[in-house]
């Protein structure tokens, strides 16, 4: 289908005319998408709406602090909107339950596939938490808090990779600017989803620095993680290791296979360069970003998916031998 392209004038009518929402996250949660999540689910709360927000996979106990203060509502569910989510097979097992029911999809993906009634899409934001807040500020900038600024702040700082990346312009700044304005610890943030690491974690990074494989001169690094090494950890550390790579000196694009409970493999690219890494995911099915984006593999072994992938980066690389 075809989404409506609207604005946030017309994105925050919508929510005003209608109730009973549920706002749904995308599978394999990251701090962006949950974020956004929390952070309108309050906002729609203050309104006096009715509001929750659900995820297909389990939400990571780093998250706890945003559920603070937020006891279940029950209500028929009438309002459908996705946060973050480019494609509606990212909603994962909530793909056949709810992507023909979404009435409002926000999303900061340039691969973004239409799957909504309507769009509101910002594809130059460095996190969708930076399109709900202009949001949220044009439905009423007094109803935000510091629950909501910090549900907010932890998308925007945990999708820049803690303001580091490109992708972190000025306003993505003069965002976090206006939500450090209120009283939140974002010190505790920032440690909790930058430096605090389980011993699991530890275990998985040695194994990546151990096994890297480098490609094209070393400009490129490829680390496969399996099924049964991930199982140690939950899914925001696992998030956490696909920026490993493109941390090494000399390496322009970096890549993280990790492999799914059926045996397939998704892998997850990082550019340093100018390598378009959302064009070589587009070649098999995925996108994202110019500078992060992801793909799958289904029905190859892992030899099989390195294989075409790193040749689509070796032209993306213009390498000769």
């Amino acid at each position: 289908m075809s989404s409506e392209r609207i604005g946030f004038g017309e994105a925050a009518a919508f929510i005003r005319e209608h109730d009973n929402f549920i706002i749904i996250s995308h599978a394999n949660p990251d701090g962006d998408t949950i974020g956004c999540a929390f952070g309108l689910c309050r906002a729609l709360r203050r309104l006096g709406k009715r509001a929750e927000n659900i995820c297909a996979d389990e939400i990571s106990s780093r998250f706890d602090f945003m559920r603070e203060g937020m006891e279940k509502q029950e209500f028929a569910p009438e309002t459908y909107i996705t946060v973050d989510v480019a494609d509606r097979k990212l909603l994962g097992d909530f793909e056949k339950l709810y992507g023909d029911k979404i009435a409002l999809a926000i999303d900061h993906h340039v691969s973004h596939l239409d799957f909504a009634e309507r769009l509101l899409l910002e594809p130059d934001a460095a996190a969708a938490a930076q399109t709900v807040y202009k949001l949220i500020k044009e439905l009423d900038s007094g109803i935000i808090d510091a629950k909501i600024a910090e549900c907010l702040y932890t998308g925007i700082s945990t999708d820049s990779g803690s303001f580091k990346y490109s992708c972190a312009n000025a306003e993505t700044h003069r965002i976090a600017a206006e939500l450090l304005d209120h009283d939140f610890d974002h010190a505790r943030i920032d440690y909790v989803f930058f430096d605090m690491k389980t011993k699991a974690r530890i275990s998985l990074e040695e194994k990546i620095y151990r096994d890297i494989e480098y490609y094209f001169g070393g400009k490129c690094a490829v680390v496969a993680l399996t099924k049964e090494q991930l199982a140690s950890v939950d899914s925001e550390d696992s998030n956490g290791l696909s920026a490993i790579p493109r941390m090494i000196e000399g390496v322009e694009v970096g890549v993280v296979f990790k492999q799914r409970g059926n045996g397939s493999w998704k892998a997850s690219l990082r550019s340093n360069s100018n390598v378009n890494v959302q064009k070589i995911c587009s070649v098999f099915g995925g996108g994202g970003h110019i500078k992060a984006a992801g793909c799958s593999f289904s029905g190859l072994s892992l030899d099989e998916a390195k294989k075409q992938l790193t040749d689509e980066i070796g032209k993306a690389l213009e390498w000769t031998e």
